[in-house]
């Protein structure tokens, strides 16, 4: 039996069923969830290109897109896939083997049937801890946005990111309209933008207001 058979029959068997019971839907390595408004979580098993039939490592990413970053994204890059993937998350996180030290990328290492069955259970542990129910109150909007409000969008922090937060929450809170919030963090947005970004940011504020305007009416 191959490393990469030994993970995907763990995966079926163990992290699957755990999947399924917190609300996500999907098999294999990828599992989702929705709410009504569009927003989508997403887990999803990544293995490392430099795997062999006999040894592999591998992560848990998690992640959260709102509708409203999708559709920015949409009109940013083009066009989406059909299933929402893990890169597409606003907050994107990823989750270690237990005992992996802080700030460290612990992966799970599975040569064996035994390694990937309880590989599979640690994933299910670290899941349960951080990962089903990050994503279930992430999928409420208002913690979202509460969450972006606090500085954290899992790997990605507000003080290392200002500029991106303040489009972050401009997204969201757009869907409610006009206000002074949505243009104070507009323009700080479009002010701390680097020169190369200039047209991005002027393109984003553009699409932003007038998505709150067509929502206002």
């Amino acid at each position: 039996m191959t490393a990469q058979t030994a993970l995907k029959a763990a995966l079926r068997e163990v992290v699957g069923p755990a999947a399924h019971t917190a609300g996500f839907k999907g098999s294999g390595t990828t599992w989702r969830s929705s709410n009504g408004l569009g927003d989508w979580a997403v887990v999803n098993v990544q293995s490392s290109s430099w795997n062999t039939s006999e040894s592999l490592r591998c992560v848990i990413n998690i992640a959260l897109a709102p509708a409203p970053w999708l559709e920015w994204k949409r009109e940013s890059i083009g066009s989406l896939p059909k299933a929402i993937n893990e890169s597409l998350g606003l907050h994107r996180d990823r989750l270690h083997p237990a005992g992996t030290p802080t700030g460290t990328d612990g992966w799970w290492e599975i040569s064996s049937d035994r390694d990937a069955q309880v590989a599979a259970s640690d994933m299910v542990e670290q899941l349960g801890k951080r990962g089903w129910p990050t994503l279930t109150r992430l999928l409420d909007r208002q913690a979202l946005i509460d969450t972006i409000r606090a500085g954290d969008l899992g790997r990605m922090k507000a003080e290392h990111f200002g500029v991106f937060f303040a489009r972050a929450e401009a997204l969201l809170i757009a869907e409610n309209g006009p206000s002074p919030r949505l243009e104070e963090l507009l323009d700080r947005a479009s002010a701390g933008a680097m020169p190369s970004q200039s047209e991005n940011a002027a393109m984003f504020a553009q699409w932003v207001r007038a998505r709150a305007a067509k929502l206002k009416g």
